[in-house]
């Protein structure tokens, strides 16, 4: 990734309280304007991008955006393309488009492709203002009102439930579900902790999970009371509908104490299943295999954000990936799945 990009991304990720808009728009006055129109209601963080490409960047990265602004000509890929790729990308956010043709028929194109709103050039601030505050509150409206799944992924290390149920994951974000990623180690005896803790902070964005990371001794996880404790808290304050954790058929010592220690935490959850990591034993025995076709492509980039790692572990290999995918697919009617272990499934 450009390092000039990866300064946005860093600082996109750094926005807590404020909406994070990504802008799309080739003319340098235009964008200017906008981005101070919008950022000086101190309500939206803005990220410009000057060409459809560009932004393709920015959404394949490591945020998820709140609304994406676009113009409709664009150098390169145009709006129109651009707005496909948002809904594949970032489906829960909603996208502006803006033009400064005045024709029907680039209203009428743009809404056939499922843009949730239409601005003509010149505007004032305050309809650009108020149009992107209309979007974001449908947007979170609706979110609300949808049904969910509470979902809580639990791994001992960064990278464990990207790698194991990184493509299920996804399908829940899809489907609009609550996603609580829980690490309980820094992975310190992997490299370094804070570099580690950034690409879990980002791969965790890109899945559209919040990621909870805990201090647990890394390479000794007890599967005792200190644990059980740490899982049983984000339980409790989250009410998970659904569990995803290691397996007990595993060579690594803190996977296994992972297993346990969830079990016993997740006790009152009605759908608890274990996935698979590259430690994994010939003992693993998945019954669920879950189609992952759509999101493979997606799971790869959002492994290819753990960067310290996917430079030395062999395992983390785009086509290694694949294969492992393609391989458990012949044990279902999909070609491409993640498997699971049931531990308890509600009816």
């Amino acid at each position: 990734m450009l390092s000039w990009i990866q300064a946005e991304i860093d600082a996109a990720l750094a926005v807590v309280d404020q909406s994070r808009v990504l802008l799309i728009e080739d003319d340098e006055s235009q964008a200017r304007a906008m981005t101070r129109w919008l950022e000086v209601t101190e309500k939206f963080s803005v990220t410009h991008a000057s060409s459809g490409y560009a932004a393709e960047e920015y959404l394949r990265a490591g945020v998820r955006w709140d609304i994406v602004v676009t113009d409709i000509d664009l150098p390169g890929m145009n709006g129109l393309e651009l707005l496909e790729l948002c809904k594949e990308l970032q489906p829960q956010a909603p996208v502006l488009m803006v033009t400064a043709h005045r024709k029907f028929d680039y209203a009428l194109k743009a809404l056939r492709g499922h843009a949730d709103g239409f601005l003509v050039k010149p505007m004032r601030r305050a309809t650009l203002n108020e149009k992107v505050q209309e979007l974001l509150d449908e947007a979170r409206d609706r979110a609300r009102k949808s049904p969910k799944e509470v979902v809580v992924a639990i791994g001992a290390h960064p990278d464990d439930v990207e790698i194991g149920c990184g493509g299920i994951l996804l399908n829940h974000a899809r489907n609009g579900d609550q996603i609580v990623i829980v690490t309980l180690t820094g992975g310190e005896a992997g490299g370094q902790p804070d570099v580690r803790h950034r690409e879990s902070l980002a791969a965790a964005q890109a899945i559209g999970a919040e990621l909870r990371i805990f201090d647990l001794p890394d390479r000794s996880i007890s599967s005792g009371p200190d644990t059980i404790s740490v899982i049983e808290g984000v339980i409790r304050e989250v009410q998970p509908s659904v569990v995803y954790t290691h397996t007990a058929h595993d060579a690594h010592q803190d996977h296994r104490s992972v297993h346990a220690a969830t079990l016993v935490a997740a006790r009152g959850v009605p759908n608890v299943y274990c996935y698979q990591a590259p430690s994994t034993t010939v003992d693993f025995r998945p019954t669920l295999f879950v189609d992952v076709e759509e999101q493979l492509g997606r799971k790869i980039e959002v492994i290819e954000l753990f960067q310290s790692q996917a430079r030395i572990r062999p395992y983390l290999a785009p086509d290694h990936l694949r294969s492992t995918a393609s391989y458990w697919g012949r044990f279902s009617d999909y070609r491409v799945v993640e498997p699971l272990e049931v531990i308890r499934r509600s009816a």
